[in-house]
């Protein structure tokens, strides 16, 4: 049986694509860490050969072309089930506004690991040289695009060095590095203009609706505990106590899911902080509508509690890149 769908009414087509998305995390897309990269990779394929990697993406640029609010709800709904994968997913989705090259923009449709990462520059120069102290591309050497003003890098391979894991609470599968950037841009790595704030706008976006769908996920999961759990020879939602623990999470969960998939408008990382707070909380007191039962990681809603923190901290990094030297302006580009 699919779970339900606690956000605003769907469309024939949003409906289909959600399905499509409960199906393939039940039958195909199982959730594991960043020891079995192998297993990540192809589960990145998979959403890519079905048409949801890049769902959102313009058709005539290689993508789905689905809208917006469709977009968001496909990445809701995977981010209640693997969050790392769903992030992976944003990334690709902003990579791939602001990719130059066909070639790259096949890369990136058929699946290949992508970090985007928006950084501040500081003086003139004809180099950029960034340190990122994470990425989460949920894959191994992911291709780096930097979005700096208005201007995107696609950073070449080689003037990439990646450095070891970065421990994280969450995020099974995210496959989080640092890395250190030296690139001279040039003009077959560089885009310019309003791509670029479409690219950070959508990094914003799909974090909204990554927070609302592991929010979703966890106060759906204490809903099910809840009921089947008994106490005094009833269930759990007898308990008046209960029922508005239930009914807060629940409220709350359908408030961000509504705002997550209309899709923020005018300066949407303003709506990212509050959401991902929501969600956090709703994640917490789900954790605690379990009992002590919430803290075993056999019920997977303490899970979703780190992936939301987890979450939190990785779009913070991406927001708040280092900048060691260099900048776009000059003429490198």
């Amino acid at each position: 049986m699919r779970r339900p769908w606690w956000g605003p009414p769907l469309d024939a087509d949003q409906r289909a694509v959600l399905d499509l998305v409960d199906d393939l995390t039940a039958e195909r897309l199982h959730r594991v860490g960043d020891e079995q990269p192998d297993d990540v990779d192809r589960a990145r394929e998979t959403l890519a050969a079905q048409g949801l990697w890049t769902l959102g993406v313009e058709a005539e640029r290689g993508g789905g072309g689905a809208d917006l609010r469709t977009t968001l709800v496909a990445l809701a709904r995977l981010a209640g089930t693997w969050p790392a994968l769903a992030w992976a997913s944003v990334q690709a989705h902003a990579a791939a506004v602001v990719t130059p090259t066909r070639d790259g923009l096949d890369r990136i449709h058929g699946g290949a690991p992508v970090a985007v990462a928006p950084v501040d520059v500081g003086g003139p120069g004809d180099r950029l040289a960034v340190a990122l102290d994470r990425i989460d591309p949920a894959g191994r050497d992911p291709r780096v695009v930097l979005l700096s003003g208005d201007t995107a890098v696609a950073v070449p391979p080689g003037d990439v060095a990646f450095g070891p894991p970065v421990r994280r609470t969450g995020l099974d599968g995210a496959l989080t590095v640092g890395c250190e950037v030296d690139v001279a841009p040039t003009d077959d790595v560089v885009v310019r203009g309003p791509a670029v704030a479409r690219a950070r706008a959508f990094l914003d976006v799909g974090a909204v609706a990554l927070a609302a769908g592991i929010a979703e996920s966890a106060a759906q999961a204490a809903h099910t505990y809840s009921g089947i759990r008994e106490q005094f020879g009833a269930p759990l939602t007898a308990l008046p106590t209960v029922r508005a623990s239930l009914s807060e999470q629940e409220t709350a969960v359908r408030g961000l899911l509504t705002t997550a998939v209309a899709g923020a408008t005018g300066a949407p990382g303003a709506a990212v902080a509050p959401a991902f707070e929501a969600a956090i909380d709703v994640a917490a007191a789900a954790v605690q509508s379990h009992g002590g039962y919430g803290y075993m990681a056999e019920y997977g809603v303490e899970g979703l509690l780190r992936d939301a923190v987890s979450l939190r901290a990785a779009v913070d990094a991406t927001a708040s890149a280092r900048v060691a030297a260099g900048a776009l302006a000059g003429g490198g580009a």
